[in-house]
């Protein structure tokens, strides 16, 4: 009861509709990282940066689910799909937070391509609705998102995102809320073939100063992966494993925020074709 009670409160000092940002990064592996996801490819670059999804060669289903601080009104949950072909690769995805009375939606439609070793971009719309419990009714909203990733060198990629950067509102709102810009810039560096280092820097305009995130893996054998990560801004600890075994990736994380305590975090990707 306690920990509901301060989320509520820094809900409130925060003066955002939206509760917890739902368009923080995602998948068990940011999680893991500290959040770090602008340089990284894969599915659940559908959220963290569309053009991360840009060189995906197998179909991929995946579905991811937080506990956060162990509170079921902050569970979030997440479904996801990609679709490669030859013209650029295809996805669409469902985010939800929150309960039955009170919760976020997102759903989006996302399109990336690769330009050659230099250049990946990614495209995706989003619909956004809102629903409070006890008639208090429900608000929508439509927007975009846009990613650039360039695979610098063998061992450096860079990555730049935005969401919503034209500010679209929320219809019939008393206060015409708006939906957040947020903009992240970070890189990803392999220093080994096994260990990889991720950083980034993220400004989200209904928050003062910025995040500041980064995270380790390190791949201890064979698709066998162990991971940790910080992040500032609000200040949280992680750590977690990744697993893949023939079409199926696995990961689990844990964080640590320093005000609202511990939260567990799982995701599954099933890939299919060759």
């Amino acid at each position: 009861m306690k920990k509901f009670l301060l989320l509520i409160s820094l809900m409130l000092s925060s003066s955002m509709l939206f509760a917890y940002d739902i368009i923080h990064p995602l998948g068990g592996r940011a999680a893991a990282m500290g959040g770090s996801s602008v340089a990284s490819q894969g599915l659940w670059a559908l959220q963290n940066n569309p053009a991360g999804m840009a060189n995906l060669e197998k179909i991929s289903i995946g579905l991811y689910y937080e506990n956060r601080w162990f509170l079921p009104e902050t569970a979030y949950k997440c479904g996801a799909f990609a679709l490669p072909t030859k013209f650029g690769c295809l996805g669409l995805s469902f985010n939800q937070f929150g309960s039955s009375k009170y919760n976020e939606n997102k759903f989006g439609l996302a399109y990336a391509k690769d330009f050659g070793r230099y250049l990946q971009i990614g495209l995706q719309l989003d619909y956004f609705l809102l629903k409070i419990g006890n008639d208090y009714g429900s608000y929508r909203a439509v927007t975009f998102e846009l990613g650039l990733q360039s695979q610098v060198t063998d061992r450096l990629t860079l990555g730049a995102y935005v969401f919503n950067p034209v500010s679209f509102k929320l219809d019939q709102t008393l206060n015409h809320e708006k939906l957040p810009i947020v903009m992240r810039f970070g890189a990803a560096y392999k220093f080994t073939k096994d260990f990889i280092g991720q950083c980034e820097i993220e400004k989200n305009t209904e928050r003062e100063g910025v995040s500041l995130r980064g995270g380790l893996e390190y791949e201890v054998v064979r698709s066998l992966y162990i991971r940790a990560g910080v992040q500032t801004n609000p200040g949280i600890l992680s750590f977690g494993l990744g697993y893949a075994i023939r079409f199926v990736q696995v990961d689990v994380a844990a964080q640590l925020h320093n005000d609202l305590g511990a939260s567990v975090q799982i995701g599954m990707v099933l890939s299919f074709g060759k």
